[in-house]
This record gives structure tokens, sequence and C-alpha cells, in this order.
């Protein structure tokens, strides 16, 4: 019984291989090492935008100055955004440990620079650590969605269903 079961399978792994063998497709010949390969197309450049992705804005350092001594001050939290639909100011965490005890602060949008430094932009505040730290704490609840206001109650009451014993 075993050898027929293990005949059995030789014989359907030989023909199983075979039909594989035919069904792989032929490799194209090898180029001729005179002719060179045709180059790939070079992306064409992108000139840059004017403005920002608020993606790249959320989460990116802010630093007090661009020279080797600038330090990170801070990082965007957030972005204010009036009812025109413009950038009115950035939420900016400082302080705390990887986001424990961070407070956040709010500054003018206008009052934010971009610098350029070692192929990576950075966001530029004049000002330390200490004097944002010393700003007020940004308040989020005038910018939270209002919530709906509840059904009015009709003065019937029903009582809710029970779940049945078991």
């Amino acid at each position: 019984m075993i050898r027929n079961l293990l005949a059995a399978t030789a014989v359907a792994t030989v023909i199983a291989a075979g039909a594989f063998a035919q069904e792989t497709t032929p490799q194209p010949a090898p180029a001729d090492p005179a002719t060179p390969a045709p180059m790939e197309q070079a992306a064409p450049a992108v000139a840059p935008a004017e403005g920002h992705l608020a993606t790249n804005l959320v989460g990116e350092m802010v630093y007090n100055g661009t020279g080797d001594d600038a330090e990170n001050i801070g990082d965007v939290n957030d972005l204010v955004i009036d009812k025109d639909g413009k950038v009115k100011s950035i939420v900016i965490g400082v302080g705390g440990f990887l986001g424990l005890g961070e407070k956040s602060v709010e500054m003018a949008y206008d009052k934010i620079e971009w610098a350029e430094r070692e192929g990576d932009r950075w966001i530029v505040v004049a000002g330390s650590k200490e004097e944002l730290d010393a700003l007020p704490e940004f308040d989020r609840t005038p910018f939270d969605p209002v919530p709906a206001p509840a059904p009015e109650a009709t003065g019937a009451t029903t009582p809710a269903p029970t779940a049945p014993a078991q």
C-alpha cells in the first residue's frame, strides 16, 4: 500500500515538473555587447510649488534659526484655518519629552519663516524655546465641532426592552 502511494506520488511529481517546464516563457536572447542598452529617460524637473501641503507641516520640527547653533524648539501640532480657507496660525508643541508634558502654543503663520538647509525645508521662528513656552496655552475648544442638539422629549416614555431570561 505504501509502495503504491510513493510510486503514485513520484509519477505525479514527474508529470507536473514536465508540464511546468513547458509553461515557462522563453527568455530573450542577450543583447549584442557592442550595442549599448537604451538609456532610461530622466524624470522631468519639477518646479517647486507656491505653498505647502498640510501633511508636510504637521509634525515638522520648528527651529530658532538656520545656523549651526540652531535649536529644535518644538514641532507643529496643528494648523488654524480661517473662514476664508487661509492658514491663520500654526500650533507648536513645546516642552515635554516624547509628547508627555508638552504644551501647545499658537503662533501667527506670518511670523514663521521657511529656510532651506541641507536639502531640507526648515520652519524657523524668531525666539527661543523659553519664549515660546511663556506664551499662553492654545485653547482648541472654540475649534471643536459643535455637538448636534438633543432631540426634544415628547413626554411619552417607552420602557427599554429586556433580555429574555436564560
